[in-house]
């Protein structure tokens, strides 16, 4: 698939007909409306957090079913995530800053987003509850390289984390050569919206630093659009309670 501009297009959160879900940064109105629930939260590093329970109850998990190649993206999602939040939390411990602590516990939050659809449809989790160690061998080689890389300096962990970032977001993308369903799109979405959060986050510090990072997997039309925006914060998806 022709992944140039793909990224771009997909910006817009709210793809997604007859959920009920509007974008919470729409106005300050609807900011401060106790009508909405926000689902997804963007905290001050940038780190993005999804709300389990109120993304379930907007996408009937569970409802239909799952062709083979969309259960094995759902258990790859689970492992990558896994993936990400180890590689902060190795990293942290090497260096002490607070961006990794941050970041990995967003991670962990979107490993048990993963968890909750794989449940929902009885298929079984891949995960090994133990750092650093994977099911997939593609995804246990990447971890062991990102390790090595970041293990040289602060600069070089700080490029691995908007690596992985950027990685994060293609094989998102890649849910749509699948024809998923609402359920799965929302998920994706939710995902790529906080990894967006999270390379501009990587991004920021390394500029503050004084070196430019260089996309290795996003094009630099989707990895410019992405970095020049600002963060979406408290943004994309919300749910409309009704009052009535």
């Amino acid at each position: 698939m022709n992944k140039t501009n793909l990224i771009t297009k997909m910006m817009t959160i709210l793809l997604i007909a007859g959920f009920g879900l509007s974008s919470c940064d729409e106005t300050e109105d609807i900011l401060a409306s106790s009508e909405y629930v926000s689902i997804i939260s963007v905290g001050d590093e940038g780190e993005t957090n999804v709300d389990i329970d109120e993304l379930k109850s907007v996408t009937g998990l569970g409802d239909g079913e799952l062709t083979d190649e969309q259960a094995e993206w759902l258990k790859f999602m689970r492992e990558e995530e896994k993936l990400a939040g180890d590689v902060y939390r190795t990293l942290y411990g090497l260096y002490k800053i607070p961006i990794f602590n941050n970041i990995s516990k967003a991670e962990d939050n979107h490993t048990a987003v993963v968890l909750a659809y794989l449940n929902a449809w009885e298929i079984d989790d891949p995960l090994i509850d133990e750092i650093g160690v994977f099911s997939n061998e593609d995804l246990q080689k990447l971890y062991n390289e990102l390790i090595e890389a970041g293990n040289a300096d602060l600069n070089e962990a700080l490029k691995v984390g908007a690596l992985i970032e950027e990685v994060d977001i293609a094989d998102l993308v890649e849910l749509n050569e699948l024809d998923p369903g609402e359920d799965l799109i929302l998920l994706s979405e939710a995902l790529q919206l906080g990894s967006r959060n999270h390379l501009r986050a990587f991004t920021r510090i390394l500029s503050l630093r004084d070196i430019e990072y260089e996309p290795a997997v996003l094009s630099i039309e989707d990895y410019e659009a992405i970095v020049s925006s600002p963060w979406e914060r408290g943004t994309g998806l919300c749910r409309l309670i009704d009052t009535e």
